[in-house]
């Protein structure tokens, strides 16, 4: 009997190499800027605001739709240009979508893992994004459900999110769950306060944030490890 009736995925650099994608989508909005700085350093300021932008997000602090249109807003008056933060947004979007990355060893993982297991993609993403990522990689085809907060107004680690899960899975014993994702303040203290086993995919070598999963991996391959009886 396998350990775990679910898998309960996180998207962004978990399943999808979101950083990559992202790298390749900034080069594009970058032109239409309008700096001279170079793109290296522009990127890491966006990267700064993008994170703090984020996490109030995940703090209920913005909604979906401020957050389009704030980060660019705060990179436009850091870098001391005029530029319209929409317009910016759209761009972004619009390279994103075409350049979705599968994460290192995940692509051959999935047909693997969901001959055996239940899974589901959980993520803080924008709908209009993540949709057009998952048809392209075909993502369907290995999950039974997707959620994404942008379409249920919750973000995790908010328990609200968690029990909208539950509810689709049918309210599993908790330690039959195991939620895989990046972010230790969104998706292991999400998993860790609801009840579940976590699995933290701790890729760039990040501070733990004080939270504790039930496994740390480096590499998503090692999935396979975990998850043996």
């Amino acid at each position: 009997m396998p350990k775990y009736d679910w898998l309960l995925f996180d998207l962004d650099n978990t399943i999808l190499d979101f950083s990559e994608s992202s790298k390749m989508a900034f080069a594009t909005v970058y032109n239409s800027l309008g700096t001279h700085k170079p793109i290296a350093e522009v990127y890491e300021n966006y990267n700064v605001i993008n994170h703090a932008i984020w996490k109030d997000r995940e703090a209920g602090l913005i909604s979906h739709t401020e957050l389009k249109t704030k980060r660019w807003k705060l990179l436009s008056d850091r870098l001391r240009v005029d530029a319209d933060p929409l317009a910016l947004n759209n761009i972004y979007f619009d390279e994103i979508k075409k350049n979705a990355v599968f994460v290192d060893g995940v692509e051959p993982l999935l047909p693997k893992l969901s001959s055996q297991y239940n899974m589901m993609i959980i993520t803080n993403g924008l709908s209009e994004v993540q949709w057009s990522r998952i048809h392209d990689t075909q993502l369907e085809e290995y999950f039974e459900h997707i959620v994404i907060s942008d379409e249920i107004g919750f973000a995790k680690p908010v328990k609200q999110f968690f029990d909208h899960c539950a509810e689709l899975i049918g309210h599993p014993q908790k330690d039959r769950v195991l939620v895989i994702g990046d972010t230790p303040m969104s998706d292991i203290k999400g998993g860790n306060d609801y009840g579940y086993h976590t699995v933290w995919y701790n890729h760039n070598g990040i501070d733990d944030d004080g939270q504790l999963p039930t496994y740390t991996i480096t590499d998503m391959r090692d999935m396979i490890e975990i998850l043996k009886d």
